[in-house]
């Protein structure tokens, strides 16, 4: 059975599932370079068709996610635009009809009518022709946004016996829910309204401090590192707990835009760093609250997670470390970007036999081939060097003190950078991080995280193999050895943690062979792995990509396939030059 998966709404994609399993899967945002894109994935539903090389009219049913929908994405930057709108509802919350009706399934049928496609938007009703114009004629499923979250991460975690849980900002009325798995079928057990999310604080402490919610919640887990909590923390225990007789989350605030006011006055004064420290605290407790009382009810070990507030790394290691937990999965591509993969997986299983298998890797995107890469080196003047063993090269390079970017094979699927379109570096040398920061204009208090070969890595992070297949895709963190801090100082965050991505031959042949040389090189096994992208704009796709952000950049060396590009003004820095100076350039 083909199927065709799409999400419209935040990092709308598509994908193909054929027989259960993901051929392909793409996000909008990639092909058209706008970061997170919101709308219908026209390039993205052209795209995996041609990369599952499946004929249009070959597939069997398209998947939508989501029963609602609005294809017009919110004024993230004006965050809560001041007009008639707001101020009515702000009042209406003001008044205690949000806490009244918010949490209840009377609730959840307002938020379904105010953001039905009739309501929302004409476009969605037009769904059949756009893709009737994509020569696509079959028949069009909905599906639940939670049991599309549920489903991406069941179907890919290779466990058939599982607790499974989702949780965001919103979906079809609901911020989270819950579902036993067994045997390839998932039932639905739990569900808390959204009135009751815990992530409209983290999104609220994200605009508060500057940064775009929906966008940059991620800064604030990196500069909670720097804060103290109990400065903060019991502003966001007074607006949001949990209840364990109610198994929930309970909102004691308002909500919207009147919460957001409120919050912004009680943070007056507060640094920024407190603040952050304190919503990532409140989060965890609140989530490993959650997450015990249901690992208490069901009796299961193993846990696998999907929706956006597992994008949170450092809750992530949490909820692993609860007792009774044997182990956790959260889906590569956790957030809403994962949703038409979500959908097409949740139409095979109710309607095919599907059992989970094990995510072989999230390379599932565009390849570039070697006439492309040539071609585009030609057009930009690029003096270049082809090599039959370029991973060797790009080691020496490395180990001579020098920042490569590396583009090879089909794209990452998800929000990390995974060594096919990734910047990487010596983990030894801290003073890499301010350089790295000011050359692609990103924020200097995010840690840059490490790759390491799956053998060593015990070495380095405490706890390790636990999670190890969740930590292929760098969506976990650990606690860091004092090996690690010694010999990988630029990996290691403020509160001795690191995000590391597991790299094993069978995930990548080609980035294990490149740890592997710089390795014979160094004695060190891991490197400094961070996205290949110009600050807010999506990770590069295409060599044309690729090469633009090279030279915006001022990066050292470009790997591209197997081509090295080397940028005539690149100089190591003194320290690497002193630490490396046997190294010579093949």
């Amino acid at each position: 059975m083909n199927i065709l998966g799409i999400s419209l709404q935040h990092d709308a994609g598509a994908a193909i599932i054929i027989d259960g399993r993901i051929i392909t899967a793409i996000n909008e945002e990639r092909l058209n370079r706008q970061k997170l894109y919101w709308g219908w994935p026209e390039r993205a539903i052209t795209e995996v068709i041609r990369q599952a090389n499946v004929h249009p009219q070959d597939i069997d049913a398209v998947t939508i996610a989501n029963t609602t929908h609005s294809t017009n994405a919110p004024n993230w930057e004006g965050f809560y635009p001041k007009d008639a709108k707001r101020r009515a509802l702000i009042r209406l919350s003001q008044m205690g009809l949000a806490r009244l009706v918010g949490g209840t399934q009377m609730g959840i049928a307002a938020y379904k009518i105010f953001n039905s496609k009739k309501v929302r938007s004409s476009e969605s009703r037009n769904f059949a022709r756009k893709l009737h114009n994509q020569g696509i004629q079959c028949p069009i499923y909905n599906i639940d946004h939670h049991k599309a979250h549920l489903a991406s991460a069941y179907y890919t975690s290779g466990w058939d016996n599982c607790l499974n849980i989702s949780l965001d900002g919103v979906g079809d009325g609901y911020c989270s829910r819950i579902a036993v798995c067994k045997d390839g079928k998932m039932d639905l057990i739990h569900s808390i309204p959204f009135y009751h999310t815990p992530g409209q604080y983290y999104g609220f402490v994200t605009g508060w401090a500057g940064f775009t919610p929906g966008k940059h919640e991620g800064k604030i887990t990196g500069l909670a590192a720097y804060g103290d909590a109990e400065k903060a923390i019991d502003i966001f225990r007074s607006r949001i707990g949990y209840s364990e007789k109610k198994f929930s989350f309970v909102n004691h605030g308002m909500w919207g835009w009147a919460e957001y006011e409120h919050i912004n006055k009680k943070l007056k004064g507060i640094d920024k760093a407190d603040a952050a420290a304190a919503i990532q605290q409140h989060i965890e407790d609140l989530i490993t609250r959650y997450v015990t009382q249901a690992v208490t009810k069901t009796k299961h070990t193993k846990i696998v997670l999907s929706g956006g507030l597992f994008a949170n790394v450092k809750l992530n290691q949490r909820v692993r470390d609860i007792a009774g937990v044997e182990d956790i999965y959260v889906h590569p591509n956790m957030g809403d970007g994962g949703l038409a993969v979500g959908a097409a997986l949740a139409y095979c299983g109710e309607n095919t036999r599907v059992h989970p298998y094990r995510l072989e890797n999230a390379y599932l995107g565009t390849e570039g081939t070697e006439a492309d890469i040539e071609s585009e080196l030609k057009k930009q003047g690029l003096s270049y060097t082809r090599h039959d063993n370029v991973e060797a090269v790009i080691a020496q390079r490395l180990a001579q003190g020098l920042v490569v970017a590396r583009v090879n094979g089909k794209m990452e699927y998800g929000p990390r950078a995974l060594g096919n379109r990734s910047i990487i570096y010596q983990a030894t040398d801290v003073t890499v991080n301010k350089w790295l920061n000011q050359h692609l204009k990103r924020t200097e208090f995010m840690p840059f995280a490490p790759a390491i070969l799956k053998e060593r890595a015990a070495d380095y992070y405490v706890g390790f193999p636990t999670s190890e297949f969740t930590a292929e895709f760098m969506t976990i963190t650990y606690d860091v050895t004092k090996r690690c801090q010694e010999e990988a100082p630029a990996v290691v965050h403020v509160d001795n943690t690191a995000r590391p991505q597991i790299v094993s031959k069978q995930s990548n042949p080609s980035f294990y062979h490149i740890l592997t040389e710089y390795e014979k090189l160094t004695g060190f096994p891991q490197l400094i792995n961070t996205s290949f992208n110009m600050h807010e704009e999506p990770i590069v796709c295409t060599p044309e990509d690729a090469v633009r952000a090279f030279q915006q950049g001022h990066l050292d060396v470009l790997a591209i396939g197997a081509y090295i590009v080397d940028n005539p003004e690149a100089k190591p820095h003194k320290q690497k030059q002193q630490q490396n100076t046997l190294i010579q350039s093949p």
